[in-house]
C-alpha cells in the first residue's frame, strides 16, 4: 500500500513547498485548497505527469460544515495508507483588541485551532492504525505575543497546546509535533523597505528563512522522527529568542 500524507493549504507558499517536496520523496500527496483553483490544479497537474496517479487535489471550504464532513468522509473512504498529515492551512490578519468583533473571533479561531481539533478527530483512527505523524504549524507569537495580532496568536496558542496533550492521549502509535515559522516569507502585501529593515534588525540572523527550512524539518519529523512527540520547534533564525 502506497503511503499517503494529507496537507491542508497546499496550493501555495509553505503549502506548496510541502506538496512538492512529499511528492518528490515518494509520497502520494493529497493536498486541500479552498480557493486557489488555478494554482492548485496546476500543482497537481504537474506532479500526476511525473508520477501517474500521485497527487490530489480536494477543494474544500473548511468553514461549511457540510462540506467539511464530506471532505473527511472522502479521506476516510479512499485513503487507507493514509500515514501523515499536516494541518498548514491558515488565516492570518491583524486586528486590535478594541476592534475585534465576533467574526474576526470565528474566522482566526476556525482556520488555526478548531479545524485542525476536528481534522485530526475525524482522522485520529486511520492515523492511529498506521502508526502515523502529524504535524502542526503554529508559530513563535503562540508563545511570545504578538501586537495587535492577539486572537490570531491565542488561536495558535491553543493549537500549540493541542499538539502537547494530543502527543499523550495519541501515543503510542501517532507522533505528532508542531513547527513554529518566525518569518520565513514576506506577506502578500509586502512591507515598505524601511518596516522590512526594521524586521530584519529583530532576527539574529538577520534575514528572512525560507520555505525549504520548513520543508526539511517536516521531513525529519514524518520521515525519519521515531521518537519524539508533543515537543514545538522554532524556525525562526533566533527571533524568539528576544
Amino acid at each position: 500500500m502506497d503511503k499517503q500524507i494529507l496537507i491542508t493549504g497546499g496550493a501555495q507558499r509553505i503549502g506548496k513547498e510541502l506538496v512538492n517536496h512529499f511528492h518528490n520523496v515518494g509520497w502520494k500527496v493529497i493536498f486541500q485548497y479552498r480557493s486557489s483553483y488555478d494554482s492548485a490544479n496546476k500543482l497537481c497537474d504537474e506532479l500526476n505527469k511525473k508520477r501517474e496517479n500521485s497527487c490530489e487535489a480536494i477543494q474544500c471550504d473548511f468553514d461549511d460544515e457540510v462540506s467539511f464532513n464530506e471532505f473527511c468522509n472522502e479521506i476516510n473512504n479512499n485513503a487507507a495508507g493514509l500515514c501523515a498529515l499536516i494541518n498548514n492551512a491558515s488565516t492570518f490578519y491583524p486586528k486590535k483588541i478594541t476592534d475585534v468583533e465576533i467574526k474576526d473571533w470565528n474566522m482566526l479561531m476556525s482556520s488555526n485551532l478548531k479545524i485542525p481539533i476536528f481534522l485530526i478527530s475525524a482522522l485520529a483512527k486511520r492515523l492511529t492504525k498506521n502508526k502515523g505523524h502529524i504535524i502542526n504549524i503554529t508559530d513563535i507569537y503562540a508563545e511570545i505575543g504578538m501586537s495587535g495580532y492577539s486572537v490570531y496568536a491565542a488561536a495558535k496558542a491553543g493549537l500549540y497546546n493541542l499538539t502537547k496533550s494530543l502527543a499523550k492521549e495519541l501515543a503510542p502509535n501517532v507522533l505528532i509535533n508542531s513547527i513554529s515559522p518566525g518569518s520565513i516569507l514576506w506577506d502578500i502585501n509586502e512591507p515598505s523597505e524601511e518596516k522590512k529593515k526594521k524586521i530584519l534588525s529583530s532576527i539574529p540572523m538577520n534575514r528572512l528563512g525560507c520555505e525549504k527550512d520548513i520543508v526539511m524539518l517536516a521531513d525529519y519529523l514524518i520521515n525519519k522522527n521515531t521518537y519524539m512527540t508533543g515537543r514545538n520547534i522554532s524556525v525562526d533564525g533566533g527571533k524568539s529568542l528576544g
